[in-house]
């Protein structure tokens, strides 16, 4: 039987950098993200390394429903990593869908409209019914949920304060079924999201609050643990620095300071209100915008400081 190649320098130093990245992502939010990081270890280098080799179209899901607001819509948490994500990757020629439900499609669809990108790749569903065979129209071979409610044990979902938002938000969740067919991504940060039933029900219970409650069921083939969802996009842009060299620019420049500047307030025209407050400010989970591109900076930096070897 051959035997595996044995472990180079460059591997070992390429897991350390995962590893420190991973470690940064779920650091300053002070929501558990932190303790649950390590039962979903390698998520990050698998999700962006399949980024870089898959082909067929990658279907991104977000949209969370701010049904308590003063003037409900969806959060800015979610739709601003998707469209990050989703201009990287249309810029590299990959097919985009970007899906969402009608109560979030306005945030969406203004984010989609003013990013320059094509109308057609946004699927905003009315019915949940209608979600796998639109995929499968749209030739998806992989699935990747940001920030998107996943059913609970109760088949309901949660607000991570155990607020009920089942009656405003559609199930995605069947795309994200082991036997969907789809390869499936997910990040999350509260542990109430698609793709957190990923992580052992102990730790969402131990370390989530009212983990028992609002814990999502629905769990993914690499999942990401981010302080703050938002963070996503930043990174998949430092995990590039090392995975595809010649993609990382398109990706930094997707998370660049006047494109995220410009992102959100194109969701705060359309409506959007910061999920942690209800109110519609330009802050993203109560953080201002720029608290988030330093995390970016620091998630960068830590790519840039590792050198491969030759």
């Amino acid at each position: 039987m051959p035997t595996a190649p044995a472990p180079t320098l460059e591997t070992h130093a390429a897991d350390a950098l995962f590893a420190a990245l991973e470690t940064e992502l779920a650091l300053g939010a002070s929501r558990g993200a932190d303790a649950l990081a390590p039962h979903a270890a390698g998520g990050l280098a698998r999700a962006a390394g399949h980024l870089t080799q898959s082909d067929g179209a990658i279907a991104l899901f977000t949209g969370f429903y701010v049904a308590h607001a003063e003037r409900p819509a969806a959060e800015t948490d979610g739709p601003l990593a998707v469209m990050a994500i989703a201009e990287a990757l249309h810029a590299l020629g990959r097919d985009v869908v970007v899906v969402t439900d009608a109560p979030c499609a306005p945030v969406l669809d203004q984010l989609v409209r003013e990013a320059g990108l094509p109308g057609a790749i946004l699927l905003a569903l009315e019915h949940s019914d209608d979600l796998l065979a639109e995929l499968t129209n749209r030739d998806v071979k992989t699935v990747f949920s940001i920030e998107r409610p996943g059913r609970a044990m109760d088949g309901r979902c949660y607000s991570m304060r155990g607020r009920d938002l089942t009656e405003h938000t559609l199930a995605f969740d069947a795309a994200f079924h082991p036997r969907s067919g789809f390869v499936r991504l997910a990040a999350g940060d509260g542990g109430n999201e698609i793709g957190m039933g990923a992580l052992p029900k102990s730790a969402l219970f131990s370390h989530i609050d009212q983990g028992q409650l609002i814990a999502s069921a629905t769990g993914a083939d690499a999942l990401i643990i981010a302080g703050v969802s938002h963070w996503t996009s930043y990174a998949l842009a430092a995990a590039m620095i090392e995975l595809a060299p010649d993609q990382a620019p398109v990706w930094r420049d997707a998370v660049s300071d006047v494109r995220e500047h410009h992102r959100l307030a194109a969701a705060l025209r359309a409506g959007a209100v910061d999920g942690v407050t209800g109110l519609a400010t330009p802050t993203i989970d109560g953080m201002e915008l720029s608290t988030h591109l330093a995390k970016r900076d620091a998630l960068l930096a830590l790519a840039a400081a590792h050198i491969p070897h030759p």
